[in-house]
């Protein structure tokens, strides 16, 4: 999602997993990370697109497509906050009550 950091990963199968590796981006290179790993700090539309790496010695990863969506408006934002808090806050309010009116009638 767009604002979103995304982390790439180039291991190999076998040890050691994290060698350095070349990345690219529709096939340009991006640049050359020394542990296989790239963070796209925050990811936005125009970092949409195929990706693949190398590491010497092993070759070149299958071609992975990156896409990203659009965040939504920050209204819409807190409409999705109340509507996963709303649920919960009502069944925890209901489990109190159900054990409180227990509680008494023992």
């Amino acid at each position: 999602m767009e604002g979103d950091d995304v982390t790439l990963s180039c291991r190999t199968k076998t040890p050691p997993p994290n060698l350095p590796a070349a990345f690219y981006k529709d096939g340009s290179f991006i640049r050359a990370e020394p542990t296989g790993h790239m963070t796209l700090h925050p990811v936005t539309r125009s970092d949409e697109g195929l990706y693949s790496c190398t590491i010497s010695s092993h070759g070149e990863s299958p071609p992975s497509w990156l896409s990203v969506t659009e965040a939504p408006p920050p209204d819409c934002q807190l409409l999705l906050h109340l509507l996963v808090f709303c649920p919960y806050f009502i069944s925890t309010l209901l489990m109190v009550s159900l054990y409180r009116h227990r509680a008494t009638d023992n």
